[in-house]
């Protein structure tokens, strides 16, 4: 009794030894780890997801080189800059002192893109979310050869949003042809309104430069310029971090359901898979025990889905959701249980289903 080695002999581990090790390194890159008086456990570790792939190769191609870069110091550099903003995307906040001041990132989102691949800029955005703060990060690529793009920024507007304002940007200075750059715009959450989706307007500002494609020295005219671009949405689910767990029934158990939310939905899709993967899709969450798969040998029952999560503020929320088709073959039946330590986090996860 009291033996910690048995403890981590007997329990199961929270994560797999792989994102043991990326939350360790993620601990130690975050703004004063290391000085922190607070204690070392699973529950004050960087929550480590799933690696997303890139959603588009345009950045990696070399427009002088026909789409193949020669290896060399500072590709070795720039590669070495990508595997750790791989493992820890909020290694670029951290790098910036204005935004590591905010402290540690509770999860990155993938990339959403804002434009097209083929536009004259490519633009897309990684959400790094705060408990009461988002940073959104804009990757701005530059393919117009006669052009520099300096001061570099996006204007958001919201969409009757009353959970977030703008409080703050940081522009790119400059962006040369066939680079990729960040600026950053910075939302503050209100924590006294629920969460619920929002969408902001977003349009590109800069100042293009005229330039020598071949020199790339400055020549000719200056002059600002906008460039829309699309909607970005913040939902819920971005607060959501997906994490597995060693035994669901167990932890199911161990939250009970004092703070449990059920609802029904009859949601508009043709199967249950269809439905089983839109609801993994709106809760931002991770499936449990293989049931993302749904059995095609199950006679018509409902299929039952497990999920698990940590929402902002390192609380766990699970989710046993029922989904079965609807007896007037008119889509299908959504039955849902949601439990958390905390009857709002428990109702706003419920919500997310739309």
């Amino acid at each position: 009794a009291g033996d910690s080695a048995a403890y981590l002999l007997l329990e199961p581990l929270p994560m797999s030894f792989d994102q043991l090790i990326l939350s360790v390194k993620s601990f130690v890159s975050a703004p004063q780890a290391l000085s922190s008086s607070e204690p070392l456990t699973f529950s004050t570790l960087p929550i480590v997801e799933a690696a997303e792939e890139s959603i588009t190769n345009a950045e990696n191609i070399n427009p002088n080189t026909n789409g193949f870069t020669a290896t060399s110091t500072a590709g070795k550099k720039n590669s070495a800059k990508k595997d750790a903003e791989t493992n820890d995307p909020a290694s670029v906040v951290y790098a910036i002192p204005e935004l590591a001041a905010l402290g540690r990132v509770f999860r990155s989102s993938k990339r959403v893109a804002l434009t097209e691949s083929e536009t004259e800029y490519v633009v897309s955005c990684i959400k790094h979310v705060y408990a009461d703060h988002i940073v959104l990060q804009f990757l701005v690529q530059n393919t117009i050869d006669d052009q520099r793009l300096d001061n570099v920024s996006v204007c958001m507007e919201a969409d009757n949003s009353e959970v977030f304002e703008v409080t703050g940007e940081i522009p790119a200075e400059n962006i040369p042809y066939g680079e990729t750059k960040n600026c950053f715009v910075l939302l503050q959450r209100n924590v006294d309104i629920a969460l619920s989706p929002s969408s902001f307007n977003c349009e590109l500002h800069f100042t293009v430069v005229q330039v020598d494609p071949v020199s790339g020295e400055p020549e000719g005219d200056t002059f600002p310029e906008e460039y829309p671009l699309e909607d970005l949405g913040i939902a819920t689910s971005d607060f959501m971090a997906k994490i597995n767990v060693g035994d669901f029934r167990r932890s199911w158990e161990q939250i009970g359901n004092g703070n449990e939310v059920l609802e029904k939905f009859a949601l508009q899709f043709k199967s249950v898979e269809e439905a089983v993967s839109a609801v993994i899709e709106f809760l931002g969450m991770q499936p449990c025990d293989g049931t993302e798969l749904v059995k095609t040998s199950s006679g018509g029952k409902p299929h039952m889905l497990h999920l698990s999560g940590m929402f902002v503020g390192n609380m766990s929320v699970m989710v046993r959701a029922q989904i079965g088709k609807d007896p007037s073959n008119t889509g299908v039946i959504l039955k849902i249980a949601v439990r958390s330590d905390d009857s709002g986090v428990s109702r706003m996860v419920a919500d997310c289903i739309t």
